[in-house]
């Protein structure tokens, strides 16, 4: 007769074997039937091969491509290998299997293993994160190298500090989001050094920052200009792309308007009530991902992973003790300054810029329902 309860212990036991066993058959098994050259083309793809191309022969990728080049470099290096793209899809699954190991370590250090199964099968199964794998796109590297530097930064030793510095160079240079990550750092250096009572190099820090105030300034005036800021609140609407009078609001751009910080200040001054009800709008879009084109399926799907994981996630957003972590700060700072970016531009057609942050997010939900059972547990007692 078979034993329920011993075939209970060796699943709970072996839970984690079962789960990426489903996860590789899954990719797999599209890879292999789905996938006539063994990659998918986007539309930035032909960008990067052709960087690829360029650094191969000794020459730097020109255009938009410098902005991309941590990602050109890692396809380049697959080229000079003689190695196809399809290596470079099957490296990606690979980095998303590890980046997994990672989600799953920080979610049982902050809940419980119970948990951070839920947290691993909510990233290894959400099919609209999944999907980027088989691109030949910055996606699916920009959202695990994120994942690794938190990771190494909340079970940080002193061994890893060479590789840190590699991998936030790495997120930098892989495409222009990566800037964010610079703010985030200094804000989170500067919360962890007060918190630690570092009092001298928390001020020390200070003065580097204001010392730093105006070339980081003239830096800043230089990226709006390039990416006429002005402009692309005014005239992109809400989500980029979408052609719909709903997706537009009216502002009121003054006269001899340039692009830089004073006369995005002065575009500011004039349209502050319309800029708040678009700022809230992006971030609405951004974070809970439905979009008024997709089918009803698709939203749907969305929308019941939206209510799976949300809820926890801002009660273990406010809930989440060891705040003193640098990891745990950058974890916040990143989140936060996501939001601000896509409040200041536009919400992305695919929704793909609120994956770069989803993985936290699931952390986050982690803590979250920890948090519930440890109330309801209390109640109960």
């Amino acid at each position: 007769m078979v034993n329920l309860e011993n075939i209970k212990i060796f699943f709970f036991n072996n839970i984690l074997y079962f789960i990426f066993s489903a996860y590789f058959t899954m990719m797999f098994g599209y890879y292999f039937f789905n996938l006539e050259m063994g990659y998918l083309i986007g539309g930035d793809s032909s960008r990067y091969i052709q960087g690829a191309n360029n650094i191969i022969n000794f020459e730097l990728p020109d255009g938009k491509g410098t902005s991309y080049l941590g990602y050109i470099s890692y396809i380049a290096a697959f080229q000079y290998f003689k190695l196809d793209l399809t290596f470079v899809v099957l490296s990606q699954i690979l980095l998303t299997f590890i980046s997994s190991l990672c989600i799953y370590k920080i979610s049982k250090k902050f809940s419980s293993h119970t948990l951070a199964v839920f947290v691993l099968i909510l990233y290894l199964f959400y099919l609209p994160l999944q999907m980027w794998n088989f691109y030949i796109l910055t996606e699916t590297i920009f959202i695990c190298l994120i994942i690794f530097i938190v990771y190494f930064l909340i079970f940080f030793k002193t061994r890893y500090v060479p590789l840190l510095i590699f991998l936030i160079i790495f997120y930098i240079l892989l495409k222009p989001h990566g800037i964010v990550l610079i703010p985030s750092l200094a804000l989170s250096l500067l919360i962890w050094l007060y918190l630690q009572k570092k009092l001298r190099l928390f001020y020390l820090f200070i003065m580097l920052l204001v010392i730093l105030f105006f070339p980081i300034l003239s830096l800043l005036n230089l990226y709006l200009e390039n990416e006429s800021i002005v402009n692309s609140i005014a005239k992109l609407g809400i989500i980029w792309g979408y052609d719909n009078k709903n997706n537009y609001l009216e502002y009121k751009i003054p006269n001899n308007i340039d692009n830089d910080l004073l006369s995005f200040l002065i575009f500011l001054k004039h349209n502050i009530y319309t800029f708040i009800i678009a700022f809230f709008k992006k971030i609405w879009f951004f974070n809970f991902r439905i979009r008024p084109y997709y089918s009803d399926l698709h939203n749907y799907y969305l929308i019941v992973y939206n209510l799976v994981y949300w809820p926890a996630a801002v009660f273990g957003f406010l809930k989440l003790k060891n705040k003193n972590n640098i990891g745990v700060i950058l974890m916040y700072c990143l989140i936060i300054f996501f939001n601000l970016a896509i409040g200041f531009s536009w919400a992305d057609w695919d929704g793909r810029f609120s994956l770069y942050i989803l993985p936290l997010i699931f952390i986050f939900a982690s803590v979250g329902f920890y948090n519930i059972k440890y109330l309801k547990d209390k109640l109960l007692k």
